[in-house]
């Protein structure tokens, strides 16, 4: 470890944690370093625009604008989703899925399978109807009213099972529980005897990207517990949400329920 670099480290973390430009004493305290030391720091950093002096002041320069940048350019949820899946597969013993909205539809780009017998049949690159699966739910959860309309269409929605949802005022309430849960369910409403749950996976702008979720039989998702499997796929969904700088979640408005 080069102690300078981490000095260095040190110094740009105390300017971007502030909440106003700093004087040199301020900095130099914050980092437990001396002033002398602190000035050739911050002197070296302003040197290549990592740091700004104004006034006095010191606080983070437009060089690590171009930093965060990159840093957002390279990231992508495709690269996290296979590591999500398996994490999510070998942790509750069920099919795990990542899926993305592309064309009105929801596109799965990973699914790993965690269950030893009776699994559930999915491939990746597969797509879906919105309507009637907990990913496709979870993903349009933050979209305004009229946005979700125009991917769904005109209702009633084509009816796959006894317990699809085909009217769109009893989706938009289905919607409105997810968002106070923090997950959504198919509950048998794509196929006969299948269960789903799934959350959505956010950015760094707190946005929705994607949606991860676990699906298995029926009796032995209940078997297992619906609360607990729900609190494992929003674990996975905030872990993987913060490989892409997602800010912190709100606290749940709700406990899920077994």
């Amino acid at each position: 470890m080069v102690r300078s670099v981490v000095r260095a480290l040190d110094v740009m973390g105390a300017l971007g944690k502030a909440r106003e430009p700093m004087t040199l004493a301020a900095v130099a305290r914050q980092v437990g370093m001396h002033p002398t030391t602190t000035l050739r720091m911050l002197e070296s950093l302003r040197v290549r625009n990592m740091v700004r002096y104004d006034g006095g002041r010191y606080e983070v320069g437009p060089a690590t604008l171009e930093l965060g940048r990159s840093f957002l350019c390279q990231i992508s949820i495709s690269r996290f989703a296979y590591e999500a899946v398996e994490a999510l597969a070998a942790r509750v013993d069920e099919t795990a899925s990542v899926g993305v909205l592309d064309e009105g539809q929801v596109l799965y780009i990973a699914i790993a399978r965690g269950q030893r017998e009776l699994g559930i049949e999915s491939v990746p690159y597969a797509r879906h109807p919105l309507y009637c699966t907990a990913l496709g739910k979870a993903l349009l959860a933050d979209l305004p009213p009229q946005r979700v309309k125009a991917l769904l269409g005109p209702s009633p929605f084509e009816r796959l099972t006894a317990n699809t949802i085909t009217d769109a005022g009893r989706w938009q309430a289905e919607l409105a529980k997810m968002a106070a849960l923090g997950y959504a369910i198919d509950d048998e409403e794509r196929r006969p005897g299948v269960l789903c749950i799934a959350a959505p996976v956010r950015d760094h702008d707190g946005k929705v990207v994607a949606a991860i979720s676990v699906s298995g039989p029926a009796f032995r998702m209940r078997r297992t517990g619906l609360g607990a499997l729900a609190q494992a796929v929003m674990e996975a969904a905030r872990t993987t949400g913060e490989k892409l700088g997602a800010p912190p979640p709100a606290p749940s408005r709700a406990n899920a329920g077994s």
